[in-house]
């Protein structure tokens, strides 16, 4: 090796594995810190679209294949002036060597073990993929771990025979949509071992399709009719119920689960026999609530009556009130709310009687994934948005009850009663149009973005409607601090235009979510008006902390600094371009809680 070779060799920065290897020895337990940033390479891919990326790509390994001259090393320093990411080496490498040859596989473990720049590695990872042996395993699961590799590392890793523990072990170390893919990746795997770890994983991880997909796959009906069905099993029943009600995938699977019914009674059953703990509590509870009122309740029909009363008397009887007053009087405030929630929620939970009710759910308070707390309405005990649409859940209360949209007059109006998970422009929602006729109150004129025949007309008795919606709009029961205060303040907002109006904004919106248990948010824009569409206009936010403070005092000190203080001066700017704020005399700063 000459002087010069030399010294670009030493020159080089560590290998892209090594780095790895040296930052797993120090954290060895878990995902890498920042996922395993700063990278020893030059600095992130160029800025190319996608077609251009593809081209330079395909270039370079057209140029690779037909000269046997070039060594893995050349081709490292020609994929070192590309920008890629996963997509291209995935796309460009099926259409273009979807059987490499040996000299490029060769060149592919190269990349992989040696290469110190990420574009090189993930194409190193992209041609094993479909073609690495047991031999490759370590090295695939140890640059994986960083997160630029971890999506190509879990697809190669799932392809290689023997290899399911390793990528288990990858996929507990990786970021959320590296250990989705493992997860589908082995849901049909047949190692009893492998399929306790896929039945385990965390709901939030898992849409609503894959939840399903799992309960057909491992025969869940069948496994909870079993005298060997433990605590754990019991466990993951409940995780996979309540994940298969979520529309949080575009559209709730529950009632595409042939076997819901079954499921359903055979867990409640065998939960009187698990060790009472907070987190089976809040699932009861929780599924008990779509059994009243949400997506299962058309699932399993007749049975959910018989279901809810079962799980309330589990959560009532003795062992199960001491442990939740205990841990309502936890130092911890979320296993504190958490244990609160479900004692207050256990008297709510019932199938609603009478023809016309809305029921305003809030789910578990846990921080974890984005609960949403939503008003259903029930007709003759059936949710009609269970029943009618599985592309989102039901309205808020604040957009549907609170601003009297349920209200009934002699003039027709259309009312949105659910919205698509991905919003309504997308894939729409579910309208009613409703109207007052005589003695009758009308729902008509259904309008759905669902296939098939939409709901059919339905009459209530007006003076039994109008009771139920002058209560729902009264009750504030089901509200926590933040979500009061925010009540009370976009009330007082929207009463008085003044109080913005004042300093040229106009009020957005203002709300709390359970996430964020202590925590209201408030929106605006500056200015108020536009007079054209290509006017600039910025989007404020203020984040406001409840915590220990009475909300009607709190709100009351919130309107009164708007009224004295131009809230654009206190305010985090959270929409609009550094251009537009220029030209509204202000200076665009990155926000630091939104």
């Amino acid at each position: 090796m000459s002087v010069a070779h030399e010294r670009s060799a030493l020159d080089r920065p560590v290998s892209l594995l090594e780095h790895a290897r040296r930052l797993s020895r120090l954290f060895p337990d878990g995902p890498l810190p920042d996922g395993g940033r700063p990278w020893p390479d030059d600095g992130d891919h160029p800025s190319v679209p996608p077609p251009e990326r593809r081209l330079a790509l395909t270039a370079v390994l057209r140029e690779f294949i037909g000269d046997t001259a070039l060594s893995p090393a050349d081709l490292h320093d020609r994929c070192t002036r590309l920008a890629v990411d996963t997509g291209d080496v995935t796309r460009v490498l099926s259409e273009l060597a979807p059987e490499p040859s040996q000299r490029l596989l060769d060149a592919a473990r190269w990349l992989v073990r040696n290469g110190w720049d990420r574009r090189a590695v993930l194409v190193g990872l992209g041609l094993l993929c479909g073609h690495a042996e047991q031999r490759d395993v370590p090295a695939v699961r140890t640059v994986g771990l960083l997160c630029f590799a971890d999506r190509l590392a879990v697809e190669a890793l799932a392809k290689v025979p023997g290899a399911a523990h390793d990528l288990i072990r990858l996929a507990e170390r990786s970021r959320r949509p590296a250990r989705v893919l493992a997860v589908r990746a082995l849901t049909a795997h047949a190692d009893p071992i492998v399929r306790q770890w896929v039945r385990s994983t965390p709901r939030d991880l898992l849409s609503s399709d894959h939840a399903r997909q799992i309960a057909e796959e491992h025969g869940l009906a069948e496994l909870l009719g079993r005298p060997t069905a433990d605590d754990a099993l019991w466990d993951q029943a409940g995780n996979l119920l309540l994940a298969m009600t979520s529309t949080r995938n575009y559209r709730s699977e529950i009632s595409r689960y042939q076997e819901a019914a079954v499921v359903c009674r055979r867990w409640v059953a065998l939960a009187g026999r698990r060790p009472a703990t907070l987190q089976r509590a809040a699932v009861l509870t929780m599924v008990a609530q779509d059994l009243c009122t949400g997506p299962a309740a058309p699932a399993v029909g007749g049975l959910r009556r018989g279901l809810v009363e079962r799980i309330n008397h589990v959560l009532s009887s003795r062992p199960w009130v001491e442990m939740l007053r205990r841990g309502a009087r936890s130092d911890d405030p979320v296993e504190a709310r958490r244990a609160a929630w479900v004692l207050s929620e256990v008297p709510r939970n019932d199938v609603p009687e009478g023809r016309f009710a809305i029921r305003v759910v809030v789910p578990d308070p846990d921080p974890v994934g984005f609960p949403q707390v939503e008003a259903r309405v029930v007709v003759d005990g059936m949710p009609v948005v269970a029943a009618a649409f599985d592309k989102g859940p039901a309205e808020s209360p604040e957009r549907l009850v609170h601003h009297g949209r349920l209200r009934a007059t002699g003039e027709p109006r259309e009312v949105m009663l659910a919205e698509a998970y991905c919003t309504e422009g997308c894939c729409g929602g579910l309208y009613t149009t409703i109207v007052r006729d005589g003695a009758e109150v009308v729902w008509k004129d259904w309008r759905s973005s669902m296939p098939g025949d939409p709901p059919q007309e339905l009459r209530f008795d007006a003076a039994e409607y109008d009771r139920e919606v002058a209560r729902a709009e009264q009750d504030h029961s089901w509200e926590w601090p933040a979500r009061t205060l925010a009540r009370l303040v976009a009330d007082r907002l929207r009463a008085d235009p003044t109080v913005l109006g004042r300093w040229d904004c106009a009020p957005g919106w203002c709300t709390a979510w359970l996430k964020e248990f202590d925590t209201a948010r408030l929106t605006f824009t500056h200015p108020a008006r536009k007079d054209f569409f290509e006017d600039p206009s910025l989007q404020f936010g203020l984040v406001i902390d409840v915590r220990g403070r009475a909300p009607e005092v709190l709100a009351a000190e919130i309107i009164e600094s708007l009224r004295n203080t131009d809230p654009k001066s206190v305010a985090e700017m959270i929409g609009g371009s550094k251009d537009g704020a220029e030209k509204l005399g202000l200076v665009r700063r990155e926000p630091s809680r939104w």
